[in-house]
């Protein structure tokens, strides 16, 4: 039973690390931008509303993907900043646009934790009926081994798949970059939550926030994608186009 568990284990991590990559900013943007680097991986940035902007866009797979922002509050006026409110549209090589899921934190959690659920229950299940196919083909003498197998796979090899699954999302949860100080006296840095999850935030001038908004994609409609990032009642526009593996990755 050891080589297949083995060989369950390792198809459920493989199946969750998928391959991480970022996008290029496309030559042509609707918004003034620059495209600033940081350790190797690009970003956009934009000024709007008295607000600066900055946007890099990152997967794991094909549609896991991840809006890292980051927005300092440059105006004289307290502004908040809801990410619910972003918008992100894929188009495919024929030109026609589809809208793609974004995520609220909260929204984000409930779906990961059902999604991590389900996949645990699976391998859960697998190894309960390998277990009981392999029982019900062994002689009587080995009856009493074949239960203290059953007891063990029920248990801690469960622990297992949830550890290596657990490990294998929250590796997600790095920044890409920071932006990195441009001024002799650098402002305060930006503020973020533990899990790195953007939620609605009100920033006071000079302050700033950064985090992720959670993306799913839709994989046909990956030729362009278009970002927009509400700022005191504009969209800061982003246009990302294919895809590079990310280093180390």
């Amino acid at each position: 039973m050891k080589p297949a568990f083995t060989l369950l284990v390792a198809a459920l991590f493989l199946s969750s690390c998928s391959r991480s990559f970022y996008y290029l900013p496309a030559k042509t943007q609707p918004d003034a931008a620059d495209v600033v680097h940081t350790h190797g991986i690009p970003a956009l940035r934009t000024s709007i509303q008295g607000c600066e902007v900055v946007a890099e866009l990152s997967s794991k797979g094909q549609r896991d993907m991840s809006l890292n922002l980051f927005i300092r509050n440059n105006s004289d006026s307290a502004i908040t900043f809801e990410p619910g409110q972003v918008q992100v549209r894929g188009y495919n090589v024929y030109g026609q646009k589809t809208p793609y899921r974004v995520f609220t934190a909260e929204e984000y959690i409930r779906w990961k934790n059902t999604r991590d659920a389900l996949i645990v229950g699976a391998a859960v299940l697998a190894t309960v009926a390998a277990v009981a196919i392999i029982a019900n083909n062994t002689d009587g003498n080995n009856s009493s081994s074949n239960n203290n197998n059953q007891e063990y796979y029920n248990g801690n090899d469960a622990q297992v798949v949830l550890d290596v699954l657990n490990f294998a999302y929250d590796v997600t949860w790095w920044m890409a970059w920071t932006l990195p100080a441009e001024t002799e006296e650098p402002p305060p840095p930006p503020a973020s939550s533990p899990d790195f999850l953007l939620r609605d935030h009100t920033l006071y001038p000079g302050e700033a926030v950064q985090g992720v908004v959670k993306v799913r994609a839709e994989a046909d409609f990956k030729n362009k994608i278009l970002v927009e990032v509400p700022v005191n009642g504009a969209y800061a526009q982003f246009v990302f186009e294919r895809a590079k593996r990310r280093p180390g990755y």
